[in-house]
């Protein structure tokens, strides 16, 4: 058979070459068409014959003088195939830099392409996870070519005979250790008896990505640069940019998604609570306060804020933004700087008023309730909350002057 790949031939290609038929294939092309390309392989060191494969494409770069990358994984613990890719793919994007080139072309086929997609729907995933992958994928700054998409192993493998190209199989993968060699032995075959799979799954691929794009697009309108949004206009949004738009904001912050922590989150944002605090990882919360959610780092401390210092004088302060005129007839001194507590009450002319209820009623978001600054006297009478709340009650035969002021060295 023959290859038609869609490779634009201006740009300097980084190719991951394992030495299995479909990358070799892949070289091959290259070669004969003359591209500009440098070659990386791994070796997982996984297999006793591993170093073969490393033997087999050396060989070919060395006899084309063609650039060759040689890299040792070395991976311990984790999901291994996972790992491995992360690892792969740091590497690439490494060489690629090195190179100074943003092109990256992988060997994935269409039977690659049928595993993932069956694989995403087993483990579940989003709708961009669920098309599987397409044959040009930019993540910034980079841009990844899979030319081989649209044919098959048995297309490739008819290819390197006809052409005498020489590769090496990988023992590791007629084994059922992972999902996907289960996927592609015992589901695959059966599929592919009721009807051609291949060619429905690629189909299918194509109108999920399609939709996919056009959602995410809808999202990232919606949301500009801001990693925070107006409850109000999330509920103005059709259920599928809703579900794009967590999907989106988590995979902003690298925190793993699923359907149950989407749906787990929507169900929440829905709710009839004002304030609510979900926690994403070991890192990040997300906060709904009224009508802002967002995203921000976690902190199991709430001490290690910088303190204001409390003045008090009899004058009027140059700095009005952050002090203020207090009348009164008597205080119980010292007058005190604090955090709230249970059970603080205000004060006003039409009676008293708990402190939670005050909050509540001015809509404070939660995360904030707790780090609020409370001037307070002796008798734990509060007397100012900034930008909140000043006692008016104490009479008005003397005056006072509160500032608070930065203390950089808290």
């Amino acid at each position: 058979m023959e290859l038609r790949l869609n490779l634009p031939k201006s740009n300097t290609y980084i190719a991951s070459i394992s030495g299995g038929v479909d990358s070799m294939v892949l070289l091959d092309y290259l070669i004969k068409e003359n591209y500009k390309f440098i070659v990386v392989h791994f070796n997982h060191q996984k297999r006793d014959d591993a170093n073969l494969d490393h033997e087999l494409v050396q060989s070919i770069t060395s006899s084309f003088n063609i650039p060759y990358k040689y890299f040792k994984l070395n991976i311990k613990s984790g999901n291994f195939q996972d790992e491995a890719r992360k690892e792969r793919y740091d590497l690439l994007e490494k060489v690629a830099n090195e190179y100074k080139t943003s092109h990256i072309i992988t060997a994935h086929h269409n039977d690659d392409l049928l595993e993932t997609v069956l694989m995403k729907i087993t483990r579940g995933s989003n709708l961009l996870g669920y098309s599987g992958m397409q044959e040009v994928t930019k993540i910034n700054p980079f841009t990844y070519y899979k030319p081989l998409l649209k044919y098959s192993k048995a297309d490739l493998i008819s290819y390197a005979n006809n052409n005498q190209v020489k590769y090496r199989d990988d023992s590791s993968n007629f084994e059922d250790d992972y999902l996907r060699n289960r996927i592609r032995h015992h589901v695959v075959p059966q599929l592919n008896e009721e009807n051609d799979i291949y060619t429905r799954i690629r189909n299918f691929s194509r109108q999920v990505f399609l939709a996919s794009d056009y959602i995410r697009s809808q999202t990232k309108s919606f949301l500009g640069e801001r990693n925070a949004f107006s409850l109000t206009a999330f509920n103005s949004l059709h259920e599928a940019i809703k579900w794009d738009l967590i999907s989106y904001l988590l995979e902003g912050y690298d925190v793993q998604k699923s359907y149950e922590k989407i749906s787990n989150i929507l169900k929440q944002l829905a709710s009839k609570k004002p304030n609510i605090e979900i926690k994403l990882s070991s890192k990040y919360v997300l906060i709904k306060a009224y009508d802002l959610v967002k995203i921000k780092e976690f902190s199991s401390t709430k001490n290690d804020e910088k303190v204001p210092t409390l003045t008090i004088s009899h004058k009027l302060s140059n700095n009005p933004n952050n002090s203020i005129e207090l009348c009164y007839n008597e205080l119980d001194f010292p007058i005190t700087l604090r955090r709230r507590k249970n059970g603080d009450v205000l004060s006003f002319s039409y009676g008293s008023k708990k402190l939670k209820k005050f909050l509540i009623d001015k809509k404070v978001p939660k995360e904030q309730r707790d780090s609020l600054l409370i001037v307070a006297d002796n008798k734990n009478r509060i007397l100012w909350i900034p930008n909140l709340y000043i006692n008016q009650t104490l009479g008005q035969n003397n005056k006072i002057y509160l500032e608070l002021e930065e203390d950089n060295h808290a």
